[in-house]
């Protein structure tokens, strides 16, 4: 609340309450009655006659009433013009603090010294109660304070059982820090929520059996809303690709499958088949050719929802919000080219 706000509040309604508490405490303080003095309950008393309920008496609640009717008229339209305000001012200040628990749930939780002393304890209560460690497989995020760059939970690699097999490989942890680009919120609120099978992503959501409450799931989306990839279009995609003609059709195919493509199956399409062990379908090697191409096509169109395969088009309304950044059905038909190549 700000300063103004404050005075107002003072100087509307405490004011005039201490004012009135002191006039109440002042008349009790007054020698009673001879039946107060007494100690008769007020219900056994002899009630007044009309002479006095209805005279000065009556005038008096009168006149209190009308004062406070007219304060109240004033003080209600003071500090409703306030009101927009205060609730931006609360909104923005709740997502600050929001996108400050993001960053510290996806952090990792700090070393805590065995012969630590309450006050070195304190300092990183909240960092140790919050910390998830999300960054130990998708890259760290920034230092308290510092600014955001490119290397902001940029993913990374760690090692990994693939289901099935007795052999460990490295796995690519795909990038957050342009997540959104890919998904949208309803899919990466499922992912955090139930997991990837398959893959080493546990299931975080309590309904779930994970330790992330559904704000702590809110927190950590709001950051990863800030950061700048996931606020700008994709890159990698030169402007000649923009609309690919014929000519240039496998150049373009490969330029967009490095640039939307390869972060889930792999520079190369080798997806869950080499190492590192990427988390998307190998589509090397004819892998992908038990698709006919109209099937690859619709495949590459539509995506796979909730197989965390994402539309790149744009098809007519099927009830799920359209891809943030689609490709056109030239640029589909030149990566669906390039793919059968590989």
């Amino acid at each position: 609340m700000e300063t103004g706000e404050v005075l107002l509040v003072v100087a509307v309604v405490l004011v005039p309450a201490i004012l009135l508490w002191g006039i109440y405490l002042a008349r009790s303080g007054r020698p009673g009655k001879p039946a107060v003095l007494l100690g008769i309950p007020q219900a056994l008393r002899p009630g007044q006659p009309d002479e006095a309920l209805e005279g000065p008496r009556l005038e008096r609640i009168q006149v209190w009433g009308l004062l406070s009717v007219l304060a109240l008229a004033i003080f209600v339209p003071a500090y409703w013009l306030g009101e927009q305000e205060r609730a931006s001012s609360f909104e923005e200040r709740f997502s600050e603090e929001s996108v400050e628990r993001g960053r510290i749930i996806f952090a990792v939780p700090p070393p805590l010294p065995e012969d630590a002393d309450p006050v070195q304890f304190r300092a990183v209560e909240r960092e140790i109660s919050l910390g998830m460690g999300c960054a130990n497989c998708h890259g760290a995020p920034q230092a308290e304070g510092e600014p955001v760059d490119e290397n902001t939970a940029a993913g990374g690699q760690f090692p990994f059982t693939p289901p099935g097999s007795n052999k460990q490989v490295p796995y690519a942890a795909p990038p957050l820090n342009n997540v959104f680009t890919r998904w949208d919120e309803e899919v990466v609120r499922f992912t955090i929520e139930r997991g990837r099978p398959g893959t080493d992503m546990p299931a975080w959501g309590v309904e779930y059996g994970g330790p992330m409450t559904q704000q702590m799931i809110d927190d950590v989306m709001t950051w990863l809303q800030t950061l700048p990839g996931n606020q700008t279009p994709p890159e990698g995609v030169s402007e000649s690709c923009a609309n690919p003609s014929k000519g240039a059709q496998m150049r373009c195919g490969e330029e967009i499958f490095a640039a939307r493509c390869a972060v889930c199956h792999g520079p190369e399409g080798q997806g869950k088949e080499s190492e590192p062990w990427y988390q998307g379908m190998a589509l090397w090697k004819g892998d992908v050719r038990h698709l006919n191409r109209q099937q690859h096509y619709q495949t590459i169109l539509n995506g796979r929802r909730f197989a965390f395969m994402p539309a790149f088009g744009e098809s007519p309304s099927q009830g799920i919000p359209a891809p943030p950044y689609p490709l056109t059905e030239k640029q589909i038909r030149a990566v669906l080219a390039y793919e059968r190549t590989l």
